[in-house]
């Protein structure tokens, strides 16, 4: 079956300039062989510790950023290959919803010319007063009043402002949303509001979504596939429920012992993680973890663990399977 959005092996690397010549130093390797699928009609997270990769493979999967190398599908079609109509088709299918909703408005743009830019953009609603009305639509969908199409993004909130950004999102009709840390800047019962506001429009809509968040509590409630990046690779995937009651992989064990428990008598044990992580122009050799995993050996240094698919929709990487 063909997925809807598909990453096969997603390099992307910095280049580090230095000298008077600008020479190259060195390289920052931001995504590291990233291979991923993401169905009609799901929301597949993506995890892990700041500076892992996971906002980076969200703009490759844009479009965004041109891989180092790899490649990134759209219903099976290579993204790399379209041109001219077909390019902007791929535009209008796939959208985003930004981290900061306080800077990823234009402020001297009303609400209105705001949302209806990417219609405008696509030639959609073309009728006099037809995009006008379609805004307002949107406005309505996302739990605002059309009345706010006059009014200017300082005006709002944060988490109204958000609900613009995801209006303008969905202007052009799009099947796959990258929510790039979408609820993170906001407050937590904002937060809340916003999560179940994403959950209704998937379902009523059929979207699906790359989530990207570190707040894993939000993770287990709005997502089905889970995605765990270390480095910029990714080390564990499988499924929300089966990734967070059976963790695989030990830095994954390490992230679920780190969510607040609500029961302190529960006796839940914190993992600690010694050291920092490692700077990403120079990763260290073998997996990329074990200069802070518990469970490191030997053969953990030598050589990069292979793929591991302990069932046909998990899979981790990892010299030791936990138990």
């Amino acid at each position: 079956m063909t997925a809807l959005v598909e990453a096969r092996g997603l390099v992307k690397h910095y280049p580090i300039r230095s000298g008077l010549f600008g020479r190259e130093a060195g390289r920052v390797h931001a995504v590291d062989g990233v291979s991923l699928r993401v169905e009609k009609g799901e929301t597949y997270a993506l995890v892990g510790e700041s500076g892992c990769g996971k906002s980076t493979t969200g703009r490759l999967l844009l479009k965004l950023e041109e891989p180092t190398a790899g490649e990134v599908l759209l219903d099976g079609k290579r993204v790399k290959r379209l041109r001219g109509k077909d390019n902007s088709g791929f535009r209008r299918r796939v959208q985003a919803v930004f981290q900061d909703p306080f800077s990823s408005l234009n402020p001297r743009l009303d609400v209105a010319t705001i949302v209806e830019e990417g219609m405008l953009i696509h030639g959609l609603y073309q009728r006099p007063g037809e995009r006008r009305e379609r805004a307002a639509e949107l406005l309505s969908l996302v739990g605002l009043s059309p009345d706010s199409l006059s009014r200017y993004p300082h005006e709002f909130s944060g988490g109204q402002r958000q609900r613009i950004g995801l209006a303008r999102a969905l202007s052009t009709g799009p099947e796959f949303i990258v929510a790039d840390e979408a609820v993170s800047a906001l407050d937590v019962s904002i937060q809340a509001q916003i999560i179940n506001l994403l959950e209704e429009l998937r379902d009523r809509l059929g979207l699906a979504y790359l989530f990207i968040a570190h707040d894993l509590a939000v993770v287990r409630h709005l997502s089905h596939r889970v995605g765990v990046m270390y480095l910029g690779v990714l080390v564990e995937e499988g499924p929300a429920e089966e990734v967070f009651t059976q963790p695989l992989h030990p830095y994954t064990e390490a992230l679920l012992s780190a969510i607040p428990d609500p029961d302190p008598k529960a006796g839940r044990k914190r993992i600690i993680l010694a050291g920092d992580v490692p700077r990403p122009d120079h990763p260290p050799p073998g997996c990329r973890f074990h200069t802070r995993c518990p469970r490191s050996r030997p053969a953990c240094r030598e050589g990069e663990p292979a793929v591991v698919k302990p069932s046909a929709n998990r899979m981790v990487r990892c010299h030791f399977l936990v138990n």
